[in-house]
């Protein structure tokens, strides 16, 4: 070999790993984004949110060595709005996904396509992503034969295919959407009326464990039915919390673990009776939004870059994304009506991101529904529950064929808001009625 081919061959070598250790400096620099999200999941019944039953060991060791906000919120009562928002971090009335024939425009700014600038890799399963509420997101679709599975096979799978690159996957867990009908030993764990090993159901728990959609008003539910009803809910959350054992014990097989970002919570809450029924808009057709409904948990853990911290103030699905992206270094853009919970999290001021109008404060929970969820009728639509929250107050507002209703509940001294004080404390309510109609006209402006 000639003196000149020998150069060449030490020259292209030494390119070759030049641009190795680039690409393994970008990887390192660049951590893999886990954002686990769970249909119809109620916080409070999580250990580390302080149920009394042993629902959550998995999720209750990450909540423990991250960090757990205890007030975090939903945008809606039902799922496409609320996950909209915290891909773009606009509020329902500001990017428009608020039914189920409704797209988000292609020229909006989402999580996924900044991700994507960056070097990330987006993959998504098709759950979702095949139907119009979720187009334009910028999430690179998947074949779905190759990643096909039961729930939570097909996340273990894709995360396997796109381990070895820099990763940011969202997957929506569906198993604790009605029915409820966990399978064995689920069912029973936590039920007391148990006899020989066999459940005794009674017809309204049968339709609970058939039925994904029960319309609010034509069954009376008696306390049995309540108590089994809750039970296996819980059984659903222990077979949750087994897999989240699970998948965090194949990333860290694969060697991934200490280089992800794991971001848990869920689109909405659930009722279970404390007013009325059960479900959610899109199960109960009849929307509501009390903090059964709205009150979501949120988990972040990466001990990398976050120590274990517990953090009481509001927050909401708009804050998600410049908090990811905060997180990341990534500069935030303009824009966005959420804003970064890293200063919260490091006890520092926010300079980094503004409310998008100055009128709306941040220690504020703003929401906003259609009646029926993704099940609603055109007439459904029409009809639009709003609520303001604050720390210690909540106004909703619902406008009706029949005339506007307000309700208003002194958190603070009826956290179950079962008192409407909406006439005792006229001067409140107007003040947060003032502020509900500037959020609406300053979201619709946007």
């Amino acid at each position: 070999m000639s003196v000149q081919k020998r150069l060449f061959v030490v020259m292209y070598f030494l390119v070759f790993l030049f641009i190795f250790e680039r690409r393994t400096e970008a990887k390192e620099d660049l951590p893999n984004i886990l954002l686990f999200t769970i249909d119809a999941c109620r916080p409070d019944h999580f250990g580390c949110y302080g149920y009394n039953r042993n629902t959550t060991p998995n999720i209750d060791k990450l909540a423990k060595e991250g960090v757990l906000f205890t007030r975090a919120f939903s945008q809606s009562a039902w799922t496409t709005p609320g996950m909209i928002s915290i891909f773009s971090s606009l509020y329902p009335p500001t990017h428009g996904v608020d039914a189920k024939d409704r797209t988000l425009k292609d020229d909006v700014l989402t999580l996924p396509k900044v991700l994507k600038e960056k070097g990330y890799v987006v993959p998504v399963l098709p759950k979702f992503v095949d139907i119009p509420n979720y187009w334009h997101l910028g999430f690179d679709e998947v074949d779905k034969e190759r990643f096909k599975g039961e729930e939570g096979e097909d996340l273990l799978k894709l995360i396997e295919a796109y381990k070895d690159k820099s990763f940011f996957i969202w997957y929506h867990y569906h198993g604790l959407h009605l029915p409820y009908n966990p399978p064995t030993p689920y069912d029973l764990m936590f039920r007391k009326d148990v006899v020989n090993g066999t459940s005794t159901d009674s017809e309204n728990i049968s339709i609970i464990r058939r039925l994904s959609i029960i319309k609010n008003g034509p069954i009376n539910f008696n306390d049995a039915d309540k108590s089994a009803a809750i039970a296996l809910y819980d059984g659903q959350i222990r077979q949750l919390d087994d897999y989240v054992g699970q998948f965090i014990n194949k990333l860290d097989e694969w060697g991934i673990l200490d280089n992800t970002l794991i971001f848990i919570t869920s689109d909405h809450g659930e009722e279970l009776f404390e007013h009325g029924f059960i479900g959610h808009a899109s199960t109960s057709l009849n929307a509501k939004l009390y903090d059964e409904i709205i009150h979501i948990p949120l988990i972040i853990w990466c001990p990398k870059k976050l120590k274990h911290k517990i953090i009481n103030d509001l927050v909401q699905q708009i804050d998600f994304m410049p908090t990811i992206l905060d997180l990341l270094s990534i500069p935030i853009p303009g824009g966005l009506q959420g804003r970064s919970l890293l200063p919260l999290i490091l006890d520092k001021p926010n300079d980094k991101l503004q409310p998008a109008s100055p009128n709306i404060e941040q220690e504020t929970i703003f929401c906003e529904t259609i009646l029926g969820g993704y099940q609603s009728t055109k007439e459904m639509e029409q009809i639009k529950p709003r609520c303001i929250r604050t720390k210690e107050w909540k106004l909703i507002y619902t406008n009706g064929l029949n005339g506007d209703k307000y309700e208003l509940y002194d958190l603070k001294n009826d956290p179950k808001e079962e008192k409407n004080v909406v006439e005792k404390y006229p001067d409140v309510a107007k003040e947060l009625k003032e502020k509900l109609f500037r959020w609406i006209e300053a979201s619709n402006q946007k």
